[in-house]
């Protein structure tokens, strides 16, 4: 919308609607932070600090939840998964309204989403640990400094539940053999 729409938009809306857009993506989100409308298997989220990766993986989960009962989440450390993707300022728990919000069960790495969805959290750092798991979509965040690529292989070979298994990867780019598989893959779409 341009700027005149969204004030005009807003002096029409009471302080409980003001506060609900916080939560609305479609009104916060720049176009090029949607996911891609034609068919794929991977989007790669190619971008710096400040640009909204956290923010947009954190939306994309919140959507595929809605339709989806495994959306899971890759972080590059345990830490990382839980301080960045699901605590963080643009993460899971800060995006969600009160009635879509998840239950973070910390002890089961696990996000219990209201509508019975489930998000299983993994870490690149435990490749062993995605062995034999399955995924009808998951968030990657940070590929590009994953330590272990095998994490990588171990993802793909669970990514097989569903009509229409996908990945949103977000990261910062790096001349990295995986990133430039992806790069080069006809299933990427590449924002």
């Amino acid at each position: 919308l341009s700027k005149e729409a969204k004030v005009a938009r807003l002096e029409r809306l009471t302080d409980n609607e003001v506060i609900a857009l916080k939560y609305d993506w479609t009104f916060n989100g720049r176009p090029n932070q949607f996911s891609p409308q034609t068919s794929w298997v991977y989007w790669l989220i190619l971008a710096g600090r400040g640009w909204g990766k956290t923010r947009v993986g954190a939306e994309w989960c919140k959507e595929q939840v809605r339709e989806n009962s495994i959306v899971n989440l890759i972080g590059a450390t345990v830490t990382d998964a839980r301080d960045i993707m699901i605590e963080g300022e643009s993460g899971i728990l800060a995006i969600c309204s009160r009635k879509e919000r998840p239950t973070f069960v910390a002890s089961k790495r696990q996000l219990q989403w209201p509508n019975g969805a489930k998000s299983l959290i993994f870490t690149a750092d435990e490749p062993e640990r995605l062995r034999g798991k399955q995924h009808m979509k998951f968030w990657a965040d940070e590929v590009a400094s994953w330590r272990y690529p095998e994490a990588w292989d171990q993802a793909m070979l669970g990514l097989r539940l569903g009509k229409s298994p996908q990945a949103c990867i977000t990261t910062t780019p790096r001349p990295i053999k995986m990133i430039r598989d992806l790069i080069n893959d006809d299933a990427t779409i590449i924002t």
